[in-house]
């Protein structure tokens, strides 16, 4: 995988919204949303549910993404879910904004599950935004859609796959820059460009780039 093109990998773009920021303070997902592309390209694949978090959903929480506890309450549990989703990434690369958040969750979820695993390389976009264009003050998703003149729906930002689709069109442009930059392949991003070691996880590794 380290040797293939970038855009001949294959990758899982997701997205969580919490009932907060802290996956060891026992805050929760709220919603998954992932979708799969290879290259540049979304190849039509979706993974999106709302989760029953069976307690009430902080105002906090609600203010930023809209979901309710009417939203939530005839939705599965994440014992239901979870494992479908570390299903639907399978051996896929993935590919976050903010990775080390939504990685939190992730681990937190795989020590409750311990027949579930994942051994999966992971980029992103926040970092790799960082790296490539330093000379940029903002690097949240909207300072990066603005750069790039990408619209955005409005009524999607801070939902699961709405966010996933708007950091799928970031990562393109990205995948441009890298192309320039001479880095063709996941080994290169990591060993030429940015010195990105493995953060060793419970159950799970991620590529840092830092």
């Amino acid at each position: 995988m380290s040797k293939v093109s970038l855009y001949d990998l294959e990758y899982v773009i997701f997205d969580f919204e919490t009932t907060g920021l802290y996956a060891n303070q026992n805050d929760d997902i709220l919603e998954i949303g992932a979708i799969k592309m290879k290259g540049d390209q979304p190849t039509g694949d979706i993974f999106s549910t709302l989760v029953n978090i069976q307690r009430k959903i902080p105002k906090a929480a609600t203010a930023v993404n809209g979901i309710t506890n009417q939203d939530i309450k005839d939705q599965p549990t994440i014992e239901e879910v979870f494992p479908k989703f570390i299903h639907f990434i399978g051996n896929k690369v993935l590919l976050a904004h903010n990775a080390e958040f939504d990685l939190s969750f992730i681990e937190r979820y795989l020590k409750r599950f311990p027949r579930v695993s994942l051994n999966n390389p992971c980029l992103d976009t926040l970092q790799l935004s960082r790296m490539l264009y330093p000379y940029e003050k903002k690097h949240n998703l909207d300072a990066i859609a603005a750069r790039f003149e990408i619209r955005q729906q409005l009524d999607t930002r801070h939902r699961s796959v709405g966010d996933c689709l708007l950091t799928a069109k970031i990562f393109g442009e990205f995948l441009k820059t890298l192309k320039r930059r001479r880095a063709a392949t996941l080994a290169h991003v990591k060993a030429c460009l940015f010195k990105a070691p493995k953060i060793e996880q419970p159950q799970a590794q991620a590529l840092s780039l830092f």
